[in-house]
This record gives C-alpha cells, sequence and structure tokens, in this order.
C-alpha cells in the first residue's frame, strides 16, 4: 500500500488532499470523509462499512496523526472516535476504483454499490 508524502487540509474547499509516493492525489471531501467514517459508533462491530449521508457544512477542528499509520479527525459536529488508516482513505479516494465518490458499502473490503 503507497504511503502518503504530503497531507492538507483546505478550509475553504472543505476537503483533505492526501499525496501518495505512487504520484496518485486524493481530494476528500470532508462531509464524505465523515460519512466513511470507520468507527464501531458508526459502523457497528460487523463487517460491513456503510456510508452515510452527513451535512455538507461539517468541518475538520482538529486533525492529527495516530501513529505512523493512521489520521484522527475531529469534525465540527463533533465527532471524533473515526481513526482513519492510510489504506482506509486510499480505498474510499476518489481516485480508487471504483472512480468516483462513493456512497455504498464495503463487505469484507470489497465495494458494492447502493
Amino acid at each position: 500500500m503507497p504511503q502518503p508524502v504530503d497531507v492538507a487540509l483546505s478550509r475553504s474547499q472543505a476537503q483533505l488532499t492526501i499525496e501518495w509516493e505512487d504520484g496518485a492525489v486524493s481530494r476528500l471531501p470532508i462531509a464524505y470523509l465523515r460519512g466513511w467514517c470507520p468507527c464501531a459508533a458508526c459502523q457497528g462491530h460487523g463487517t460491513v462499512v456503510q456510508y452515510h449521508e452527513a451535512p455538507d457544512d461539517l468541518g475538520i477542528e482538529l486533525m492529527a496523526e495516530a501513529g505512523a499509520y493512521a489520521l484522527h479527525l475531529r469534525f465540527s459536529d463533533g465527532h471524533d472516535s473515526g481513526i482513519y488508516t492510510w489504506t482506509w482513505l486510499r480505498q474510499i479516494a476518489p481516485d480508487s476504483p471504483p472512480k468516483g465518490l462513493k456512497n455504498g458499502r464495503f463487505v469484507g473490503g470489497r465495494f458494492e454499490e447502493p
């Protein structure tokens, strides 16, 4: 799995941009990130990770590395229990297959349309 070489938060564009060591650039809208929160409160304890609509006006109040493997994000709605691994961020990225913003679910790591 490629590792990030740069991570930038643009509050004015409401977007997180990740540049990867393989040259890919992932642009992730903040509301989209919130919708794909992987935490147990949002997803339960099963093997399915489902997209949940989030308000477009969300912001990120805090962004910090979690070890060398993830980002910890605190959203403007107060939610902060999701740990976004680099693998997860690359998997949900619009530039990863299937191309575009994904709004279905991942079952066993494989994406399924709604």
